[in-house]
């Protein structure tokens, strides 16, 4: 395997022994089907030639081997299969799990092509890792076991099999730079073309309310025109070099029947020792056919490889045991915290502490740093300098990244503007591990004014599509509040609510006996707060109180 490929090795864990398993099963199999065809070529030429019924050891033989071919056909193809299956899922879940800590980057990238590269190419590759890979060492154990038995029958046969043997290599490698580089082409546009309509059916409601169905339509004509034609001048090499392994497998042919008749061979020998030649020969076309298009899955490695080695958002928790969060309520503190996306500078030395069971809201114009400091609060990132911790009732400040991630979640809920509801129920959705009931859900739902529209066992389809905004910014809100954080941070709550029912929300919100930092633009919804902390235009700056 190529080094792209070899490397996700790692990531199958116990996979690996099943691979190991269909190997084998694949390779016995492979080497019964050539013994199931040289039998039956001994047993013509024994007849044609001498006149001879097959021996009797041949009869049980061969009825061994159809045997012993049933029981591996069936053995590998379920064996063969089902390890597919938990393949992808290995490969998914490990880049689920590296998704968790890696996003949303700084970057901000285009979520498409990580969605691409979880569905498209590690679908690829689970064929590769349950099937090919067995194929590919079957050929190679059938070739080199035919070579042995070649040598031993007529050694100008199996110079010719190795000759054969080499030039299917050299076919391999010939234009090996140019699929290559198709491949990667071939691969990258059909991953833009998945990442552009992953992001137009994200986007369906402002494509269908803005009237952008046809440019998005003509974007993913050009870009599928582009994968296409990549593809297709792909497909041209491929059937070029197919054609000529397919050359060389028949000049072999021919090669070892004249050698077969001109040699030395008995004469009721000679269909064994042909049939044995291009069952030696066959596979290792096959395998050189497999070989050329590795590329296009070297490509999906490569990417799939990129994706599990992103670098986390956040450090990882050191010696998370050294540090443990106080009983009691809990205060947030942020002292000299510096942050960057990409090159623009959103907070510089900026200064908040919010004490144990303190209300504060935070006001400011766009850009100023809201919404960094709800993520920041929540350990979604890492500040570039500063420190980020938790306050326990004695001021003593125990800082984020040295508290388990467990711990901190339990402790913290974040509600960002543009958070997300999931497939599933109401009760799906808002019941976590805490300690809120199946009541408090109800009770909830009838105090933000929500129990008209959906009940706890209602479902909420595809990103709750069935609700509206205020709907959904509620149940977000509800979430947090049943997860019975000790701190509770939350971005923008009343955005989307009339006033009516944004009041519903500032009530809620001031009952909590939590810390509670709200981030708004509203001023009524800040009017409930203890005391408001107004960031300035560009990078907020603060200096300590």
């Amino acid at each position: 395997m190529t080094g792209e490929l070899s490397a996700l090795v790692t990531h199958l864990g116990r996979e690996r022994r099943a691979i190991a398993g269909t190997i084998v099963l694949v390779t016995v199999s492979l080497v019964t089907l050539g013994a199931l065809a040289v039998l039956p070529a001994y047993a013509l030429g024994r007849a044609v030639v001498l006149g001879q019924a097959p021996p009797g050891w041949f009869w049980a033989a061969l009825t061994g081997l159809v045997l012993l071919r049933a029981v591996l056909t069936w053995g590998e193809m379920d064996a063969s299969h089902g390890l597919a299956y938990r393949v992808l899922a290995r490969l998914r879940m490990a880049l689920f799990d590296r998704y968790a800590v890696a996003l949303p980057s700084r970057e901000r990238e285009n979520v498409g092509h990580a969605a691409s590269t979880a569905m498209a190419d590690t679908e690829r590759l689970e064929f590769f890792y349950a099937h090919t890979v067995a194929q590919l060492v079957a050929a190679a154990v059938n070739l080199l076991l035919g070579l042995c038995v070649l040598a031993l029958v007529s050694l100008p046969m199996a110079a010719v099999a190795v000759a054969a043997a080499g030039a299917l290599a050299v076919t391999v490698r010939l234009h090996a730079t140019r699929t290559q580089a198709l491949g990667h082409e071939v691969a990258d546009r059909t991953s833009a073309l998945s990442a552009r309509v992953v992001d137009a059916l994200g986007g369906l409601r402002e494509v269908l309310g803005y009237r952008l169905q046809e440019r998005v339509r003509a974007e993913i004509r050009v870009v599928g025109a582009r994968a296409a034609e990549a593809s297709g001048r792909l497909e041209t090499t491929a059937r070029m070099l197919a054609a000529l392994r397919e050359a060389v497998v028949t000049v072999a042919a021919g090669a070892v029947l004249a050698l077969a008749l001109v040699g030395d061979i008995r004469a009721a020998l000679v269909p064994a020792v042909v049939v044995l030649a291009l069952v030696t020969i066959a596979p290792a076309a096959e395998a050189a056919e497999t070989l050329a298009q590795l590329h296009r899955l070297r490509s999906s490695a490569g990417r799939v490889g990129a994706e599990l080695a992103r670098p986390p958002a956040t450090r990882p928790v050191e010696s998370p045991d050294l540090l443990r969060l106080p009983e009691g309520p809990l205060g947030l503190a942020l002292q000299d915290v510096s942050f960057t996306y990409a090159t623009t500078r959103v907070l510089e030395g900026f200064h908040l502490t919010v004490q144990p069971g303190e209300h504060v809201g935070i006001a400011g114009p766009s850009g100023a740093g809201k919404s960094t400091i709800v993520a920041l609060a929540g350990r979604l990132w890492d500040p570039d300098a500063g420190l980020v911790g938790l306050l326990g009732a004695d001021q003593a400040l125990v800082p984020l990244g040295s508290v388990s991630d467990d711990e901190l979640r339990r402790a913290i809920a974040v509600v960002e503007q543009d958070g997300r509801l999931f497939s599933g129920t109401v009760a799906d959705n808002l019941l976590g591990s805490g300690a809120s009931t199946r009541a408090d859900l109800v009770a909830g739902l009838e105090q933000l004014g929500v129990a008209e529209a959906v009940g706890a066992d209602d479902e909420l389809g595809e990103a709750g599509v069935r609700l509206s905004g205020g709907q959904a910014a509620r149940l977000r809100l509800l979430r947090a509040v049943l997860a019975r954080p000790r701190v509770l941070v939350v971005d923008e709550p009343t955005a989307d609510l009339d006033a009516e029912t944004a009041d519903r929300v500032h009530a809620l919100l001031a009952a909590l006996p939590c810390t509670v930092v709200v981030v708004s633009h509203r001023e009524q919804t800040l009017a409930g707060a203890d005391r408001v902390v107004r960031l300035g235009p560009g990078t907020a700056r603060t200096t300590p109180p």
